[in-house]
């Protein structure tokens, strides 16, 4: 610390070690007289020994005023060894292991202020080749890469302070990564041992575990047949054992297909005749195959039939029925089975039987209500529909074979209950009683009138009413009144053809075929419905063709004989003897215009062109197309095309010679 006094012209100083006063006094007061405007508070290099071998100290002046000697002369020098600014520099490297680093301050031409280490000529060269590039940076902090003489540097410089000094430093590159190859080695080294280790550990625990797996390896034969191995050892144990479980199943469904023929079998003869199955016998085979009937209590018989079998079957394939009879079945055995002891048995005739006894004092009243139940789940499982014939409760097992004749009697009865009933025995006792087996004739002779007539609501309405006539038939009579009402119609439809110009095509033996096979009498009813539909409908066709013809010959009629004069309605009606009112009505409906306006336009396009063509007079004219009246004949013509008959012969000549 220095301190200059302009009144005694004199410096004052504290202790400098290892510095004469004098010199830096002498150097001091040299600085000041050639650099009047020495900035304030800034660094300036100075060299005592004026060798100019470099910087000795950094000087930092402070005086009052905004240039020196402004206001007093006096001057405070503060002095700085380099050596103190580079010893930070390289302590900060040292923290961040950058020990080896060269660093430089310059000034701003370039020029060493002061370095780290001396500094040999590959390194003046180096420093001489980067500052243009520093120098040309907008930057004051930045880093980069840079190759000299074949090696690269890292190059680092801190610049554009104080006195446009910079702060450089270089690097050799190889020893920036020198930290960073280590620890790529390390890591690879300890990845490789963290590897092996794995390998060692794995290779034991496999040794431990492949043990047991040997020894059940050892017990599975070699295949006979000399198929190939599996990859590996567990996929030929599994293999192994899913063939054991595969060939167990086997055996398994082979002894349980066995057991249930025989008990099929066995159901089926009780079906077939269980009044000569012995007590002894029947306790036997119910203990030996597990059937689930008792041989005394209450038993019931359910007759179940597939509804619309032929056009389920031509729908969904020829498995079909064995799949939805199947579904039927084993459902309707779990559901049943809830609330008492059941068997069933297929009897491959379109229906299947199902057995069923009491559990204890309970009774089966309640058994329409779960064949409901089963109707509806499997509608809504397999959009299939069945119906249900329930026998009477009986009280042993002998009476087996009495009750199914019954209930596959009953269950004829569809016919009249319809697709989906559930059909109890009381609800046909009326029909068995009846003995009526003929329609009435008031129904006959309503459908005959109906049928010729073309009246489609009449015939509809006597279809319904024998429907509900034979619906109270036996079924043996109802089925002949079925036949009866097809004869009724073919007969009808003879008489009517007998007559007949354009005689009804329908197909009766196709008729007759879909009434036979039937299940129930809506569907007879609309087989006759789509039957009458399809006479009424060729007989309108009929009607509509013979009309067209009609109007047809009337035209023609009147383009041949228009010129005649006493040409009318009247006549054409004698001619093709008809009433002339509904020959007018009908040229009419298929025309669109009356008889006579048919006549008129013939005359008059016919009038026309003889205007056109032919010298004639307009009397002559008008005589020779049929017009009796001038007059009228100048009426209609005017009326037609706007103009008399003279104007339009007169136009006529004028448009020819244009």
């Amino acid at each position: 610390m220095a301190f200059y006094n302009p009144s005694q012209k004199r410096f004052f100083s504290s202790l400098n070690h290892g510095m004469d006063n004098s010199r830096l006094y002498e150097v001091l007061g040299g600085y000041l007289q050639q650099h009047p405007d020495v900035p304030k508070l800034q660094l300036m290099p100075l060299d005592l020994d004026g060798g100019g071998s470099g910087i000795d100290v950094f000087a930092c002046f402070l005086y009052d005023g905004p240039s020196l000697g402004s206001v007093n002369g006096s001057v405070l020098i503060l002095t700085v060894k380099p050596d103190w600014l580079l010893d930070n520099v390289k302590a900060l490297n040292k923290l961040a292991d950058r020990e080896k680093d060269l660093l430089l301050v310059t000034d701003g031409d370039g020029n060493v202020l002061m370095s780290s280490e001396p500094l040999s000529a590959a390194q003046l060269a180096l420093k001489d080749k980067v500052m243009p590039r520093i120098a040309a940076s907008s930057s004051t902090l930045e880093d980069f890469v840079y190759r000299h003489a074949g090696k690269k540097y890292k190059v680092a410089y801190l610049g554009k302070g104080m006195n446009n000094w910079r702060i450089l430093s270089l690097r050799d590159y190889d020893s920036v990564l020198g930290n960073v190859n280590r620890m790529k080695w390390t890591e690879i080294g300890v990845m490789l041992s963290v590897v092996l280790f794995a390998v060692l550990l794995s290779v034991f625990f496999s040794l431990r575990l492949y043990r047991p797996v040997g020894r059940l390896l050892s017990l599975i034969p070699e295949d006979p047949r000399g198929h190939p191995q599996a990859e590996d050892e567990l996929t030929l144990i599994a293999a192994n054992y899913m063939g054991m479980v595969d060939k167990l199943k086997g055996l398994e469904r082979d002894e349980a297909s066995k057991r249930n023929i025989a008990k099929v079998y066995h159901l089926r003869s009780l079906l077939g005749g269980s009044d000569a199955v012995s007590e002894a016998e029947f306790r036997q085979n119910r203990e030996q195959y597990g059937i689930d009937v008792a041989a005394s209590g209450a038993l019931r018989l359910a007759v179940v039939r597939l509804d619309r079998r032929e056009t389920l079957v031509a729908a969904s394939g020829e498995g079909s029925e064995s799949l939805f009879t199947f579904a039927i079945a084993n459902i309707g055995e779990e559901l049943l089975r809830l609330d008492y002891g059941c068997e069933y048995a297929d009897i491959k005739d379109g229906h299947l039987v199902f057995i069923v006894s009491g559990k204890g004092e309970g009774g089966l009243e309640a058994l329409g209500e779960r064949f409901r139940e089963l109707q509806g789940t499997i509608l809504s499982y397999y959009r299939v529909s069945f119906t249900v014939a329930l026998s009477r409760t009986f009280d042993h097992y002998r009476d087996i074979s009495r009750h199914y004749a019954l209930t596959l009697r009953q269950s004829d009865y569809r016919m009249s209950r319809g697709h989906g009933a559930v059909i109890e025995p009381e609800d046909i006792e009326a029909n068995e009683r009846n003995e009526q087996f003929r329609i009435p004739g008031e129904l006959d002779k309503q459908l005959i009138e109906g049928l010729k007539s073309g009246n489609l609501a009449q015939t509809t309405e006597a279809i319904e009413s024998w429907q509900r006539a034979i619906g109270a038939f036996s079924f043996e009579n109802m089925f002949s009144a079925l036949l009866q009402m097809g004869m009724t119609i073919s007969n009808t439809l003879g008489e009517m053809n007998q007559f007949n110009l354009n005689p009804v095509s329908v197909d009766l033996h196709a008729v007759n075929r879909r009434l036979v096979g039937t299940e129930t009498l809506d569907e007879a009813r609309e087989v006759l419905l789509a039957a009458a539909r399809e006479m009424f409908e060729q007989r309108q066709s009929g009607k509509e063709d013979k009309s067209r013809l009609l109007a047809d010959t009337i035209a023609e009629i009147v383009d041949k004989h228009f010129a005649d004069p006493d040409l009318n309605v009247q006549k054409i009606a004698d001619m093709l003897k008809m009433n002339p009112v509904y020959l007018g009505q009908v040229y009419k409906a298929q025309a669109g215009e009356t008889v006579v306006d048919r006549i008129n336009s013939a005359r008059l396009a016919q009038a026309r062109m003889l205007l056109e063509q032919q010298d004639l007079t307009v009397s002559e004219i008008m005589e020779r197309v049929g017009f009796g009246n001038e007059s009228y004949f100048y009426r209609l013509f005017k009326r037609r095309y706007s103009v008399t008959p003279k104007e339009y012969r007169l136009k006529s000549a004028i448009e020819r010679n244009t």
